[in-house]
């Protein structure tokens, strides 16, 4: 090799070996921290059992929390750390814990010193450690491949990303009750698939049962993101549980982690659904109808407007005896020939006829109406949306089928979705408890397509209304008397903890998610952990919507009070119209006018309300008949 040549290749491995020196210190001294953290697994055991947890980082704070399901509570704890690629190691009160190595907590909630140690010895961080348990619920340990993309839903249409998984489920106690592999695993929901706390469903080649429900296949995980109490879902589906001898899906309370990761209090559900253990109907075929909103069509999925513009979605349900073990082989079917839709459509228009006719016999079959619907498990659904007080009412999530597709009944059911209720609710009518708010047609803005035109207009018919007043006196009265008498102090103990432990996780944007808070609720702006911990204030709104409910509805129903309805219409510019703004109060003739509201904003000033004849009404006013009020403003100027 010429002297050239040697120098030449002199100087390109001096190049390289100041390059890989420069990058090596250019990684030495690169912060670390989230790299090693993301890849460090916490290991223990339970039962036999080997759980993998995650490190949290509150990030208001800047320390980290290892969050414990209930079975670990005030028990000592062996954990192991293992790192991604052996990179770091983790300090804990001044000992280092490299991979594979031990450590015990001794479950006293003590707050640690820790550090990282990188590669060559570098230190990364100084911040603290505390180890926090549950109390009380079973956990599910969920584990996706690929986490962030099962999560990335950020508008609904995106809502399809389906995963495979396993799943692991301990009891309270730490028992393994369920290990199994998952066939799908996907986010769910409509508006809150769209916030970080998000809502799941799974399921499972075969059926499998939880929490003394009943074995299915399909599971959902119901986040109850914009419910402060945590309980409305449960308590809506135990109120029907115990209403009705129909099937109504069940619900039990756990805790969800989602690889290792801690995600909150969450609801497992039993998915509404024609299957086995669910909606069971007769062998053949028959519908399965969900009033649905204008804006919430998928392709893929058969709709029927009718005449008078309520949208259903609709399904066949396919019934057949099972070839061999016995049982049922049911399945749905969302894609309709042009045949079928025609022949839903038939039969909705002929129930709808009857639901508006003044006599109650529909113009296009001569039936009555209790010839089409099936009375009592209608009046069930209507009295679920009026004592929950449901801004979704007739609009949304209402179920209905039949048992075949010729000449039927429409039965009502399951009930479902119920974390906008008892006073969490978008829309100021359905705000006031002391108010008939499920006979309301015009529940949205005139115009809208999406209102609540069947169930209303049940209410109007003389036979629905008998069974209706009567199957609340004799059964859903005294349900809701135990359940403000008990129940709900039952479910606060049940979840205290985890209700906390879940505010934790979730910070303030928990808030952000709610349709309306407590009055005078706040967060102060010190404390550890428990200052998100607001489960009273939360609990408290949802008792005293439904005291206030059942004491109208026993003066409507019991007492056979005699009530005005004054309907206040108030269509400030400043006010958000894209909600009806209307509220409705039922008032005991002659009795005095309480409660109106008063909407003043910056250049607008409040002139007060008018009935149609021209007069003022303002509180202590005295109602004698119904009446038509109408808010007045005018600019400040």
């Amino acid at each position: 090799m010429t002297l050239g040549n040697k120098l030449r290749v002199f100087m390109v491995v001096s190049a390289c070996l100041a390059l890989t020196g420069m990058l090596a210190v250019s990684y030495i001294s690169t912060d670390h921290e989230k790299e090693i953290i993301n890849g460090l697994t916490v290991k223990c055991f339970t039962d036999g059992q080997e759980i993998s947890l995650a490190l949290w980082e509150d990030g208001e704070s800047e320390a980290y929390y290892l969050f414990l399901p209930s079975c670990f509570a005030g028990k000592s704890c062996e954990f192991t750390f293992c790192y991604e690629d052996g990179l770091g190691v983790l300090e804990i009160d001044g000992t280092l814990y490299g991979d594979g190595e031990k450590w015990t907590d001794f479950g006293g909630e003590e707050i640690y010193e820790i550090g990282l140690r990188g590669p060559l010895g570098r230190y990364y961080m100084k911040k603290t450690l505390r180890v926090l348990a549950s109390a009380n619920l079973p956990a599910i340990m969920l584990t996706a491949e690929d986490e962030k993309d099962l999560l990335s839903i950020d508008e609904f249409e995106d809502k399809k990303y389906i995963e495979t998984g396993s799943m692991v489920m301990l009891d309270e106690e730490g028992k393994v009750v369920c290990k199994e592999n998952l066939k799908r695993l996907k986010v769910r929901g409509n508006l809150t698939a769209t916030l970080d706390k998000k809502p799941l469903t799974f399921s499972f080649q075969n059926p499998v049962g939880f929490c003394g429900m009943a074995p299915a296949v399909k599971w959902n995980l119901l986040a109850n993101a914009t419910d402060g109490s945590y309980i409305r879902n449960k308590a809506v589906l135990d109120l029907a549980n115990k209403s009705t001898d129909a099937y109504e899906p069940d619900g039990e309370f756990v805790e969800v982690y989602l690889n290792g990761s801690y995600q909150g209090l969450y609801l497992l559900t039993e998915a509404v659904s024609a299957a086995e253990n669910r909606v069971e109907i007769p062998p053949g075929e028959g519908w399965f109808f969900e009033i649905e909103l204008d804006f919430r069509k998928e392709e893929g999925n058969s709709y029927v407007t009718t005449d008078r513009g309520q949208i259903f979605a609709v399904q066949t349900i396919i019934c057949r005896e099972k070839e061999s073990g016995g049982g049922l082989d049911i399945q749905t079917r969302a894609e309709l020939t042009a045949q079928e839709e025609e022949q839903a459509a038939r039969l909705l228009n002929d129930i709808e006829s009857a639901l508006f006719a003044e006599d109650g016999i529909s113009k296009l079959s001569g039936k009555s109406l209790p010839e089409l619907i099936d009375l009592d498990s209608w009046a069930t659904a209507w009295l679920v949306q009026e004592i929950s007080g449901d801004h979704d009412t007739g609009i949304a999530s209402q179920f209905s089928y039949t048992y075949n597709m010729e000449e039927t009944l429409l039965y009502a059911g399951p009930v479902w979705d119920f974390d906008g209720t008892m006073g969490n609710v978008n829309t100021i009518m359905f705000g006031n408890p002391a108010a008939l708010t499920t006979s309301i047609e015009g529940t949205r803005p005139e115009g809208n397509a999406n209102q609540n035109r069947w169930l209303s207009a049940m209410y109007r018919n003389r036979e629905f209304r008998e069974v209706l007043e009567k199957k609340y006196r004799t059964v859903f009265r005294g349900n809701l008397e135990e359940m403000l008498s008990a129940g709900i102090d039952r479910y606060k103990e049940q979840i205290n903890r985890s209700a906390a432990l879940d505010a934790f996780r979730w910070h303030e944007k928990r808030l952000g998610w709610q349709f309306v808070l407590p009055e005078g609720l706040s967060i102060p702006q010190e404390g550890d952990y428990s200052r998100f911990a607001a489960l009273d204030a939360q609990i408290d709104m949802v008792r005293d919507f439904l005291s206030e409910k059942k004491k109208f509805l026993d003066k409507l129903w019991m007492e056979g009070k005699d009530f005005c309805i004054v309907e206040v219409r108030n269509d400030a510019p400043f006010l958000n119209q894209d909600y009806n703004q209307t509220i409705y109060y039922w008032i005991e003739r002659g009795q005095p006018m309480e409660g109106l509201p008063c909407y003043e904003s910056e250049g607008y000033r409040f002139l007060g309300y008018k009935n149609e004849k021209g007069e003022n009404v303002a509180d202590g006013s005295i109602i004698t008949e119904d009446a038509v009020l109408s808010g007045e403003w005018i600019k400040a100027d």
